[in-house]
């Protein structure tokens, strides 16, 4: 079996790749998500993985799109697979990681080539304690205080949570992102206005499932796509809809319990043991027999499909810089009308 590469140029990647990653370090990067997470994992399953420091003379090399940053070689002897994230798409990788359902079924048959596979569940999360049963007292953000949409941080939303008997508790520190032990509800939204944010994940969706927190969320397309039922998360798209939820759950115990057991049901396709598989599966029936095909190409033939890729990516960097906002707009409603398909196909 062909030797998986896992890129770690940097001194302080290679020293994360190699550490326990079912503990939570408060180290959060895509690095750590995508790639020591990945090597971590699948190295315990018994795939062949191997770190390096350089690109290798030859064979399969995974890598984080942070970590290539803006070198793009052409690489004939390399097949390159890189986990996107919330960035761009890169052209020298042959096969891209995403996690946004609306990113993978939109570029699905593109030359961008991508797969869609789960984030690996937050390391060492501690869920909420069940002795405060339907308390609904600590609300609560978890991340970098710049992803927060700017009402949350006014006077108006504190104001209202006293008046309801509750208390803003955003969680800032990063040591403290696993921890949802003495929080209540989790409200995770970075725009009130219409954004399809086609680059960002769920995984805040999977991490309040996990802790057993009931989430308030925004219309972004990585979290609508997992929508199956009304008790999944409430939506919400004002400062006046986010009282208005906070007020629900306080004020409805059965609605608090009956988001926390869904939640529960929910993630179970989530948790460590099914994404170490769709990883897995990944790599065997996908990697390894694309790696074989791709092998077959002339060097000639690679070149073309990397320039191929390349002005693909500067046409599709030009389009995101000048007509951002619309384009975010369009998609998402371009989103919602795929999700209501998808969803009446599989049922």
């Amino acid at each position: 079996m062909q030797n998986i590469y896992f890129y770690a140029p940097n001194e302080i990647d290679r020293k994360v790749i190699q550490e326990d990653h079912t503990q939570w370090t408060g180290y959060h990067s895509n690095f750590m998500a995508w790639i020591a997470q990945s090597y971590f994992y699948l190295k315990q399953a018994g795939l062949p993985c191997q770190i390096t420091e350089q690109i290798p003379d030859e064979g399969i090399l995974i890598a984080d799109r942070n970590t290539l940053a803006e070198d793009y070689p052409f690489l004939d002897r390399v097949m390159l697979i890189c986990a996107k994230s919330d960035q761009e798409y890169h052209p020298s990788a042959h096969i891209h990681i995403v996690y946004n359902f609306f990113n993978w079924y939109r570029d699905r048959n593109t030359i961008r080539n991508p797969y869609l596979l789960n984030h690996w569940p937050i390391p060492g999360l501690i869920s909420r304690n069940k002795e405060r049963l339907s308390t609904v007292e600590n609300i609560a953000y978890i991340g970098t205080k710049s992803q927060l949409v700017p009402e949350l941080n006014s006077k108006t939303w504190t104001d209202a949570l006293t008046s309801l008997g509750c208390n803003w508790s955003p969680v800032w520190d990063r040591t403290q992102w696993n921890n949802y032990s003495q929080l209540d509800v989790i409200v995770a939204i970075r725009r009130f206005e219409p954004q399809a944010y086609l680059n960002k994940g769920p995984l805040k969706l999977i991490n309040a499932w996990l802790a057993g927190v009931p989430i308030i969320v925004n219309s972004e397309s990585g979290i609508l796509a997992h929508q199956r039922n009304d008790l999944d998360f409430i939506i919400v798209n004002s400062l006046e809809e986010a009282i208005q939820a906070v007020e629900q759950l306080k004020n409805h115990p059965e609605l608090y319990h009956e988001m926390i057991a869904n939640g529960f049901e929910r993630v179970k396709e989530y948790t460590l043991q099914p994404t170490l598989k769709q990883w897995l599966d990944f790599f065997k029936n996908i990697v390894y027999p694309t790696y074989e095909e791709w092998k077959k190409l002339s060097k000639t033939q690679k070149r073309i499909l990397f320039i191929r890729r390349y002005f693909d990516f500067r046409y599709h960097r030009a389009k995101a810089r000048l007509t951002k906002q619309d384009y975010e707009i369009g998609t998402l409603k371009e989103f919602l009308e795929i999700q209501k398909q998808y969803q009446l196909a599989k049922s």
